[in-house]
Parts: C-alpha cells; structure tokens; sequence
C-alpha cells in the first residue's frame, strides 16, 4: 500500500524513519523552485539510486539530492512499496546513517558561512597527496580535471550541478587540506620557485666559469 503525505507535516528525516527498513521507490515532488522531484530507491532501507526527473544521478549528486531534502520543508512524497528496479551500480548507503552525517554537514556549512570563499575566487589544483574521507574524495575526483586549469565556486557549481554553498564548503575543506589554493597564490608560488629555478643555474654557471678560470691558470 503507497504511503502518501506532506513534507509540511513530515518533514524528511521523519518519514526516513517511519520508512525504516522497508524497500520501494520514494518519490518527492511540487518542491519549490524545482521542475522536477526527486525519486530514491530503497532496499532494506539502504538507498540503491537517486533520480531527478529520469536522469539517474551520480553518486556525489545523490548525496547532495538527499541533503536537499533534509533541509526541506514543502513538497509532497509518496512511497510505493517494492523490490524497486535496478539502476546502473547500487549505492548501498544506510540511508539513517547517511542522513545523520548529512545532519552535520549541512550545520557546517552553515556554521561555516563567514569562512567560506568567494563564488568567484578561483583555485587551483595542488600536488599535495593527502587522505581525503567521503564525500570530499569524490567532490575532488570530479572537481580536480576543471581544478587543473583552475575553477571557482561558480564554475564548478554550474558544471557539476551542485549547490553553490555546497561547493564553497568543498572548496574550503580542500584548501584546508592543502589540495587546492587560490589560483594568484599558485602562480606567485610558481614565478617564485621559477624565479628560484633561474637564480640556482645563475649561481651554478657562475661557478663553473670561476672553475674553469682556475683551472685554466694552473
């Protein structure tokens, strides 16, 4: 039996918890601003894909779909019970857990509002290898081919259809962590090693001529 209701009157992590660990397909709909709702796959209660309208959304989408939803407060939903069909690759992710972290994000973003950069600071790739935790490894591995040529906030919004302060936050965890900088730091970072560079060959050809001079006179 389909379960209908109001976000107004359940808001999502409500429903997350009445669904439990049911499986079937949930869809939520009249969201404001938006054309298209959302559907979520459930099995066993853990999220097997998201789709927006038909366009199956890649896992980083997905998450960011689903913290949309915590912070919504209007809209419909309905839950059709089920085995729900396959999609390409099974997310697997417990969705209560996953909401519990998503809780903690979305405070962060907010908490972190005065931090955070500029839309249209652009940054740069860095060559620091760090350990990066989901979902900042994948926001990285999508972001850095745009980051290699640098990319501000906007842009990667705009390219990888995520939310602006959700970008913003990324982008500051990564600064953070040393795998990006401003794209200004980075190139006075590079005229400074190059200028560097040039000054070590002066040095190294002044002394070879010296020695040369030497051994010249002997």
């Amino acid at each position: 039996m389909a379960i209908f209701g109001n976000l107004r009157d359940m808001p999502f992590p409500d429903l997350v918890a009445m669904l439990g660990r049911r499986s079937g397909v949930l869809e939520v709909f009249g969201l404001p601003g938006k054309r298209q709702g959302y559907a979520v796959a459930l099995d066993g209660g853990k999220v097997v894909w998201v789709r927006e309208g038909n366009r199956l959304l890649e896992p980083l989408e997905a998450r960011s779909a689903l913290q949309e939803l915590l912070r919504l407060q209007e809209g419909a939903f309905e839950f059709t019970p089920g085995i729900p069909p396959a999609g390409e690759a099974a997310l697997g992710w417990p969705l209560e857990r996953l909401l519990l972290t998503m809780t903690t994000v979305v405070d962060e973003i907010q908490s972190h509002q005065s931090f955070l950069p500029d839309p249209k600071t652009r940054f740069q790739a860095a060559a620091l290898e760090v350990w990066l935790e989901e979902p900042l490894w994948s926001f990285w591995e999508r972001a850095k081919p745009l980051l290699q040529g640098g990319a501000s906030a906007e842009d990667l919004a705009a390219r990888l259809r995520l939310p602006l302060d959700e970008v913003r936050y990324y982008l500051y965890k990564l600064r953070l962590a040393g795998k990006v900088v401003p794209v200004r730091a980075y190139e006075e970072t590079r005229k400074n090693e190059e200028k560097r560079g040039l000054f070590r060959r002066l040095l190294a050809a002044l002394r070879g001529r010296g020695g040369g001079g030497r051994g010249g006179g002997r």
